[in-house]
């Protein structure tokens, strides 16, 4: 009998509805190793931002290559040690004009920043080029449904300086891509394609349980799939179904898309206020896998905190924001703790890429994933000795095994940025411009 073949852009269809599928055998070729077209498996990449930085001396590891030991700020990441790579020593290359928008700006992209007029701020600026997630989503982010997904979590941002600190992701200087806070409008975007004639509220369409309008294209696909397929789709159904469930529990705020957002700015954070920070995040996180999972897209960010961060780390009994607290030198083990606080919820979404099968490996086998800040230490706005993190395998390009790579001589961090567009199949060739130019790659990172 003649296989069943399945295209990778096969979808659930269903009255009003879609929903995407994984990677299943039934796309895959003989070896199980590419998909039966024999194109290669898709690569993936991702920067994980938060604001202001880290404490070096408990962020650093001891020892390097192969053979680090995981410091104090690192310990959550023990579940998926071997899938990170720790960069350190080296250095934002661009020059470092202001505090947070040089190193926003350069971390993410290689271009100094463009001052602006800042009649109501002390400082406004905008980016250079395009950040390298939109660097990626314009080669590997095209034929997805979506060409790169821009994520939210604490709504604590600066908003009157300027593009540079209010987003992390830019198409160029003047093209700002507005990140998604909402996990339950983004679920809806993602895999509740209703149609526009229905103007449906999302909340309703989440309640309606898109599921159940593509039960019955389920049922039937199931009835051709091997037995490995079958529970993997009945693995991959329960997960959206239990998604639902987590985004409904949500605070109101976050579960209604079709309210308008407040505009929150630093200034906003009273004493009071309390953001549902770990809820928001993991189902973010949860999202993300999903939408990789699917094929949906191939390319995102992932702004945790924004640049000047004055987000709460209430859970941790802080009540101050957390800029507020990096330049006081009495407060450096709060900001300690929120580090760790924060490295805990992206070791979080490294396992969920770790835990999803895709051919005969996993989701984090086959991404790039660039952990990062707007500036080293907060405390100083220094932006050498970069805190800088590089996760999953690339399909191959980067090391199997987690390693610690120090530099000497303070590299250009633009190397590193280079090394993860080039590990995700790009095809550049160099990155960044002026200063923070760079067609130079970290070899050490290189498999």
């Amino acid at each position: 009998m003649k296989p069943f073949h399945l295209s990778r852009r096969t979808f659930l269809q269903g009255l009003g509805a879609a929903v995407a599928l994984p990677t299943l055998e039934a796309m895959l070729d003989s070896n199980g190793t590419a998909l039966a077209a024999g194109t290669p498996l898709p690569r993936r990449f991702a920067t994980f931002f938060f604001g202001d930085g880290v404490i070096l001396d408990k962020w650093t590891p001891a020892g390097t290559g192969a053979n680090w030991q995981l410091s104090p700020a690192l310990a959550p990441l023990v579940n998926v040690k071997s899938y990170v790579n720790v960069v350190s020593g080296h250095q934002v290359k661009t020059p470092n004009r202001r505090g947070h928008h040089n190193g926003q700006a350069g971390i993410l992209s290689g271009y100094p920043f463009i001052e602006l007029s800042a009649p109501t701020a002390n400082y406004a600026s905008k980016f250079g080029g395009p950040s390298i997630d939109q660097v990626a989503a314009s080669t590997i982010g095209q034929g997805t449904t979506f060409r790169s997904l821009e994520l939210g979590v604490s709504k604590r941002i600066v908003a009157g300086e300027g593009p540079t600190l209010q987003y992390i992701s830019h198409k160029g200087p003047d093209q700002p891509m507005q990140p998604e806070y909402n996990p339950a409008a983004l679920f809806t975007r993602l895999f509740g394609s209703f149609s526009s004639s229905q103007q449906l509220d999302p909340r309703a369409a989440l309640r309606a349980n898109v599921l159940d309008a593509v039960r019955g294209d389920a049922k039937r696909l199931q009835d051709r799939l091997g037995s490995a397929d079958r529970a993997r789709l009945d693995a991959h159904l329960t997960s959206i179904s239990e998604l639902r469930q987590q985004i409904l529990a949500l605070p109101p705020q976050y579960t209604s898309a079709c309210v308008k957002p407040q505009t929150v700015t630093q200034t906003n954070s009273d004493s009071e206020g309390k953001e549902p920070l770990e809820e928001v995040s993991k189902a973010m996180s949860d999202l993300l896998v999903m939408a990789w999972a699917c094929d949906l897209t191939r390319v995102a960010s992932y702004m945790f905190s924004g640049g000047v961060c004055d987000t709460v780390f209430h859970m941790l009994g802080q009540n101050r924001g957390n800029h507020d607290l990096t330049h006081d030198p009495s407060a450096q083990d709060q900001v300690h703790d929120a580090v760790v606080w924060t490295v805990k919820q992206f070791a979080y979404l490294l396992e969920r890429l770790k835990a999803t099968p895709e051919a005969g490996g996993n989701l984090l086998d086959n991404s790039c994933l660039l952990f990062t800040s707007d500036v080293a230490e907060g405390i100083a706005h220094s932006i050498t000795d970069y805190p800088l993190l590089v996760a999953g395998r690339a399909g191959g390009y980067l090391k199997s095994t987690g390693i610690h790579v120090r530099s000497t001589s303070n590299e250009n961090t633009s190397n590193v940025l280079l090394t993860c567009l080039k590990a995700v199949g790009t095809g550049v060739t160099s990155v960044g411009g002026s200063e923070g130019y760079s067609d130079t790659e970290c070899t050490a990172l290189k498999a």
